[in-house]
């Protein structure tokens, strides 16, 4: 079945599902669940003192939790067993539908694109009780970037709190190769100041090499977005660049037919034609932390998460000096945009049957422990004021990303994403309807035109299964 359908068709499932989850029209966490949640507020922090053990499946990607956090965890909860499960998009939405037992309680999100979705449906417990009894997530300790993980049943970034990053990054930022830069007569770019997108674009045509008509050396990459391509994130942040907005303020209908948006478009379609990094079109058989590595390629699209990477690579680490964090590019005439497009972090499943033990299992791998190490690890940032410090400062290269990074969390905002359509639906109308385009076989027009279409058609069915007005 393809992609598309399959969504369509769990989503229909998905609404006789929420029927069971008491949600309300707003997707906000049905009344009851809010009562049971307050009942456990005085002891959130505290250990459950049941006797019966209770498995708490949480979602995370092998590596993320290690079998000795595990082990040390179980040891101070003995009625508590951690299984890490696997799972994907769609798998999950089938499991929810058919109210599965193996169902995770905790969920692993790209908060910043996937949460409003999740949210809109009434997934996510609301935590906002958990989180006022803590004592580990203080209020005045919160980075504005977990605001993600809000909702006031119609605006992202607004109310309760329902779920928490495991680290988060300003996506946006570029890491870019010196030594590529000065080989193609690039003079270095400051630090202190944002690219426009216009220049990087012209940089990447510069850093890109061909031997005949295969590419040696890439000018410009975008991990997240699949290489050079449109897509969601990069829309929403270009477009708030120029002070535009992707969706109606109703969240109804995307708008691609703005002269702001056409220029967004039309830089990305130029930038696989061209080509200046890999693409549907233009293939690339090594990933981007090879070619990065390997000094073929010069400038990512890529968040703070990508130093870590550097500092473990045996191919970089020891030059890691050629490489740079530069602060996120602008639009020409536009205003610099410090986001994250993941946040990649967690909520508990809103129908989960233990949730206090669910929330000790989160209280400690979110804000616990095992945060203390992520931070020191250089791999992400955390949701935390406190923990900034954490992360490794001791050579020039951790330095720089240091400074640039505190910089950035001066000029952080929220993207406005659509909650009325899941990233993944997204990303899959944007393939279909634009690829043509790449190979020449439709105009941008037309794209537009199909692209509005069938996303408004799936934004409305979404709503209605909400109950949206």
């Amino acid at each position: 079945m393809p992609k598309n359908k399959l969504f369509q068709f769990v989503a229909i499932l998905l609404s006789f599902s929420l029927l069971l989850v008491g949600c309300s029209s707003n997707g906000s966490q049905s009344p009851a669940a809010t009562d049971k949640a307050t009942e456990t507020q005085g002891e959130a922090t505290a250990a459950p003192n049941s006797t019966e053990k209770v498995t708490i499946r949480i979602h995370l990607a092998e590596g993320e939790i290690t079998k000795e956090q595990i082990q040390e965890f179980e040891a101070e909860h003995t009625n508590i067993k951690i299984e890490r499960v696997d799972t994907d998009f769609n798998k999950l939405m089938g499991q929810i539908a058919a109210n599965s037992e193996i169902t995770p309680d905790i969920f692993r999100l790209f908060g910043a694109s996937e949460f409003p979705f999740y949210a809109s449906r009434g997934l996510a417990l609301n935590l906002q009780p958990y989180f006022d009894a803590s004592s580990l997530f203080k209020k005045d300790d919160l980075l504005d970037a977990t605001n993600i993980y809000r909702w006031d049943g119609k605006v992202p970034g607004q109310g309760d709190i329902y779920g928490f990053p495991k680290d988060w990054a300003p996506d946006f930022n570029l890491f870019i190769n010196k030594k590529l830069f000065e080989e193609a007569g690039i003079p270095i770019p400051s630090d202190k100041e944002s690219l426009t997108w216009e220049k990087v674009m012209e940089y990447a045509q510069k850093l890109t090499k061909k031997d005949g008509d295969s590419v040696t050396q890439w000018g410009l990459y975008d991990p997240l977005g699949g290489g050079v391509a449109v897509n969601q994130d990069l829309l929403l942040a270009q477009l708030a660049s120029l002070g535009q907005k992707l969706y109606s303020d109703d969240n109804s209908e995307i708008k691609l037919n703005t002269p702001e948006a056409k220029k967004v478009l039309q830089y990305w379609v130029d930038a696989v034609k061209q080509p200046v990094g890999p693409s549907s079109l233009h293939s690339e058989a090594l990933s981007f932390v090879d070619l990065f590595s390997q000094n073929k390629l010069g400038m990512m699209i890529v968040g703070y998460w990508f130093s870590g990477m550097l500092r473990s690579n045996e191919l970089t680490k020891s030059h890691i000096d050629d490489f740079m964090m530069l602060p996120s590019p602008k639009m020409d005439g536009g205003v610099r945009v410090e986001a994250t497009r993941s946040g990649t972090g967690g909520i508990i499943y809103s129908k989960t049957k233990h949730p206090k033990e669910a929330w000790t299992v989160f209280e400690w791998f979110y804000g616990g422990k095992p945060a203390d190490e992520r931070a020191k690890g250089g791999w992400g940032l955390p949701g935390f004021k406190s923990k900034i410090a954490l992360i490794p400062k001791d050579t020039s290269f951790d330095k720089q990303t240091y400074d640039v990074i505190n910089d950035d969390l001066n000029n952080l905002s929220t993207l406005p994403y659509n909650p009325y359509i899941s990233a993944t639906a997204m990303g899959t109308i944007f393939d279909k309807y634009l690829t043509p385009v790449y190979f020449g076989k439709d105009t941008l027009d037309g794209a537009i035109e199909k692209i509005s279409k069938e996303a408004k058609i799936q934004i409305q069915e979404n709503k209605d299964i909400v109950g949206a007005n």
